[in-house]
């Protein structure tokens, strides 16, 4: 799960998603793919981030 670049020590001060911003969207991401068969690697939007 990619949360997004988010504003935090290890982010920086200049990312552009707060915490506020970037968790809902995390768990609603974890909650609609729940019980799916596989391996996604997906962001805080619910888009397949390529590894």
């Amino acid at each position: 799960m990619c949360p997004g670049h988010v504003r935090t020590e290890l982010g920086g001060p200049d990312a552009p998603l707060t915490i506020d911003q970037s968790v809902p969207g995390v768990v609603d991401t974890i909650e609609r793919h729940s019980g799916e068969p596989g391996l996604k690697y997906l962001d805080y939007q619910g888009q397949t981030v390529p590894w």
